[in-house]
């Protein structure tokens, strides 16, 4: 007959698991298969703990994220520099990349869906019945959590079907290009639609120049036309104070890697800009300052056009600029309500210091 041993759940180590099993097995030499499945449990159980912790192991979640290669859509887009261009690059390198919507639970859903609101509360009892569960019972309680979880996605989705992707293309649907904006509380333009005073829109356009400026080229009924001949001349005025990043710009537009734009800056400027950096002014030091020369000009616009505005110089460069916030700081102890020195003096005094 077999002596049944009471295990010590509460070991972590599987040497001392091990030792506690050999000790057994000598006691009972010829156990039962289904004594011996228990044992094994024991073992692995331990086992695959450990390596959890070091990483060393891949559990069942991680399979599956490796065998499908999941992600969201939302997702993979913020990762790649040209944005969705970087999927479609993706989808023709790459067969077997799965495009899954980004499903989330939400309080809505717990309102609406009542066998959600009942899996949510079981997984709520689990829980507080995990922190006493010691042993093989707190595993036991660990899987049936993992599950429940599992069953809310399933739930969801068989009442709300999200919205899933069988084929990504280019969207062939006429969008037009009109622009407005408003002002903020302290003058400053907010873009609407697709202006070039947006940094998102000229980051747009640079990730997408070759294929704008090839289908609006010629075609002066197309708004394309006239979007790239303003951005054209806004960068070229933006960019020429600045070569390294007009080099960076072309480079960009001609298809070079920012390995290939390293060592270009290197051999002509004597420079070395860490592909971070270089990544980083394409993605947003550049796009800013093309859109700052646009809000420069589109305030120009409006305060000679629209609305009379007011002027002063600087009692340091001794340049007229426009009597606003974005070239002067404010000073409520001053006439006009501004510093007699812009902001530009101001901060490249301030550079030197």
């Amino acid at each position: 007959m077999v002596k049944i041993v009471k295990l010590d759940y509460t070991i972590d180590s599987p040497e001392e698991r091990n030792e506690l099993v050999k000790k057994i097995l000598e006691e009972n030499p010829d156990p039962n298969p289904q004594y011996l499945e228990i044992l094994a449990d024991y073992l692995i159980l331990c086992m695959e703990k450990q390596e959890r912790k070091e990483k060393r192991i891949l559990t069942e979640n991680r399979m599956t994220t490796v065998n499908k290669r999941e992600t969201s859509y939302e997702g993979l887009v913020s990762q790649f520099e040209n944005g969705e261009d970087g999927i479609y690059n993706l989808i023709n390198e790459s067969k077997t990349q799965i495009f899954q919507p980004k499903v989330t639970i939400t309080k809505k859903d717990l309102e609406e869906i009542p066998h959600l609101r009942q899996v949510r509360e079981a997984i709520q009892l689990w829980e507080e019945q995990l922190k006493k569960a010691e042993g093989r019972d707190k595993y036991i309680i660990k899987k049936a959590i993992i599950d429940l979880r599992k069953s809310q996605y399933l739930i969801k989705e068989a009442y709300r079907k999200p919205v899933r992707l069988n084929n990504v293309t280019h969207s062939r649907h006429t969008v037009h290009l009109e622009d407005s904006f408003s002002f903020s509380e302290d003058g400053y333009i907010i873009p609407e639609g697709v202006s070039l005073c947006s940094p998102k829109v000229c980051s747009a356009i640079l990730c997408n120049y070759s294929r704008l400026k090839e289908a609006g080229w010629g075609n002066f009924e197309d708004d394309t036309w006239y979007l790239m001949q303003d951005f054209d001349r806004i960068s070229e005025k933006a960019l020429k104070p600045y070569p390294i990043y007009e080099e960076i710009v072309i480079a960009k537009i001609d298809g070079l890697q920012n390995i290939q734009i390293q060592e270009l800056l290197q051999a002509k400027f004597g420079i070395t800009h860490s592909l971070e950096y270089i990544s980083s002014l394409w993605r947003n030091k550049i796009p800013k300052l093309i859109a700052s020369v646009a809000e420069d000009e589109t305030l120009s616009w409006y305060y000679l056009n629209k609305e009379y505005g007011k002027y002063k110089k600087c009692s340091r460069c001794g340049q007229v600029k426009l009597a606003h916030n974005k070239y002067f700081s404010k000073n409520k102890t001053s006439k006009d309500g501004f510093y007699s020195i812009c902001k530009a003096c101001r901060n490249s005094k301030a550079k030197k210091h």
